[in-house]
């Protein structure tokens, strides 16, 4: 008896590949249309045929623009293709493992810098629209609070370690976090101040651990 040939698994293997291949087309083409022209003068018809697909295509891919930029910047904060909550990742559980604090504090720096540089350039674009564009603010909102609950991590461990300062509560922690490691303080010393990226690290890791931790 002839053995059936499994071509249908392979057939969708080829097809996802395709389909993931294609998404990656498209939010590296949003993100080059966003900062050459602005998210408000980008057009899903842009989009469309800098990716080499229709418009309805993509539009059954994302729904909208607002769902492009969504895609886009889940995509560069993970740094994954599938857009996996930054949580989630090897590098973010990497930083929550540790038992020494400055050592998370560390890692926290180390991986915050991936994301800084990726996100930076787009988070400047959301930013500027959402200026005159209420549904960008909202979505800027949004942004903010995702920001929080992530580095809410961050302060969340340093209380199970017992190492946040006396009558330093895990949420002023993680407001502290959120406010010192914004992407407005990094450009403000990268651009004006004419700092380094790895002097700006090294700032961050001491201003936190001076600003967080019990003394040793």
């Amino acid at each position: 008896m002839r053995k059936a040939r499994k071509t249908r698994t392979y057939d969708a293997s080829r097809r996802q590949l395709a389909a993931q291949e294609r998404r990656e087309q498209v939010l590296k083409v949003a993100l080059r249309l966003f900062a050459e022209r602005g998210y408000t003068e980008t057009t899903m018809d842009a989009i469309a045929a800098g990716a080499g697909i229709a418009t309805p295509t993509l539009y059954a891919g994302f729904q909208s623009k607002r769902g492009v930029l969504d895609a886009l910047l889940k995509r560069l904060v993970s740094g994954m293709p599938d857009g996996t909550p930054l949580v989630e990742t090897a590098r973010a559980r990497s930083v929550v493992a540790a038992r020494d604090p400055r050592r998370v504090i560390a890692r926290f720096v180390t991986d915050l810098g991936r994301v800084q540089e990726s996100v930076i350039p787009l988070y400047q674009v959301i930013t500027h629209a959402a200026r005159t564009d209420p549904e960008l603010a909202e979505f800027l909102a949004g942004a903010q609070d995702y920001r929080f609950s992530n580095v809410a991590t961050v302060a969340r461990r340093l209380a199970e370690l017992g190492a946040l300062r006396s009558h330093l509560s895990e949420d002023a922690a993680a407001r502290t976090i959120w406010a010192i490691a914004s992407p407005e303080v990094r450009q403000m010393l990268l651009t004006f101040a004419g700092w380094s990226a790895a002097r700006y690290q090294r700032w961050l890791r001491e201003i936190l651990s001076a600003s967080l931790l019990r003394p040793r």
